[in-house]
């Protein structure tokens, strides 16, 4: 019923474990990312209201960031997107990269982070050598950021834009490759990474992101400490990263049709797709809907002219093409220099 619901490449990656010939249109909010709390105040804060038979469709209701009996809302965990691609593609055998693979936390479009890209950037090539750094698309948009990292040996690459729907599959591939993962704060990326039993590394200052400060640096060091500890071994952060993506809630092909609104055909989803989804969102930037209580936005206080930058990203479009069986890990993008 949003726009975000086909971030990453994840909608593709369900509508494959389902078994369909083409991505449909969701009836509820899908998290779009690993979170440090309830996707209820991240990822669906703009819709404190939904349609009558739609649902909260989160990761896990195992993650240490928050408690779904507190939630203000029913949830309903059905396994992170990641998983169901992991298992689609176990048998594809993916080569060493023979480095580590960098993903640092990024900007929006909305909410720039305060963060040293330099300091990184060298801290990376002298604890693990010319690198790999896979940068959001957000970032790729500013020759300054990427000029930042080939200036220290490392490598840009690119796992596309946000609705590709093959995004997921560079990031599995580029993480099951990786020698280790790293990044500058504990993020979506190096919980994947764990899960998959690659070796995972989180180092740098705290991040400021936004209005949050660095609430969320400070979280993540508090709540999960195994992926801070040099300590650690590699299979107690893959038992974690496992609960934080629910592997307990993975679902059937039917029983996740079923979760997903796939086992029927209604008008619902597709209406609130291209009509009630945006209004709403476009509502509460303008505050005329109010957010949920106590929603975690890092871009709160801003003009709602930030908004405009970028209008065309907030619009619904064509829903992503499924992408072949043999292509579920395709090779990471290289930017145009």
């Amino acid at each position: 019923m949003d726009i975000q619901n086909h971030y990453y490449g994840h909608s593709a990656a369900l509508a494959l474990h389902a078994g369909l010939r083409s991505v449909r249109h969701l009836d509820g909010l899908l998290q779009h990312g690993w979170t440090v709390r309830s996707p209820s105040l991240v990822h669906f804060s703009d819709f404190a209201r939904l349609p009558r038979t739609a649902r909260r469709l989160v990761w896990s209701h195992e993650a240490r960031g928050w408690d779904p009996a507190e939630d203000p809302f029913t949830t309903t965990p059905i396994g992170a997107p990641l998983l169901y691609l992991s298992a689609l593609t176990a048998g594809t055998p993916v080569a060493p990269l023979g480095a580590a693979v960098a993903f640092p936390v990024h900007d929006t479009r909305l909410v720039k982070l305060e963060h040293d890209d330099a300091a990184l950037a060298r801290e990376l090539a002298e604890r693990d050598g010319p690198s790999i750094v896979c940068l959001h698309p957000e970032d790729l948009d500013r020759p300054e950021k990427v000029r930042v990292w080939s200036e220290h040996g490392h490598r840009v690459v690119s796992a596309g834009e946000r609705r590709d729907p093959q995004f997921l599959g560079r990031i599995l591939r580029l993480v099951r490759g990786a020698r280790r993962v790293v990044s500058n704060q504990l993020s979506t990326a190096v919980v994947y990474a764990a899960a998959e039993g690659t070796p995972t590394a989180v180092y740098g200052p705290d991040i400021t992101i936004g209005s949050l400060g660095t609430e969320v640096s400070r979280r993540t060091r508090e709540l999960w400490p195994e992926f801070h500890s040099e300590e650690a071994d590699d299979a107690t952060r893959q038992a974690v990263a496992r609960a934080e993506l629910g592997h307990e809630h993975l679902l059937s092909p039917a029983a996740l049709k079923a979760a997903l609104g796939w086992d029927r055909r209604t008008a619902g989803p597709f209406l609130s797709y291209w009509g009630g989804a945006p209004l709403r969102k476009a509502g509460t930037v303008l505050g005329l809907v109010q957010r949920t209580e106590g929603a975690q936005d890092a871009g709160s206080g801003q003009s709602p002219l930030v908004f405009l930058r970028h209008p065309l990203s907030h619009l619904p479009g064509r829903l992503p093409r499924l992408p072949e069986r043999d292509a579920l890990l395709p090779e990471p993008l290289v930017p145009a220099r």
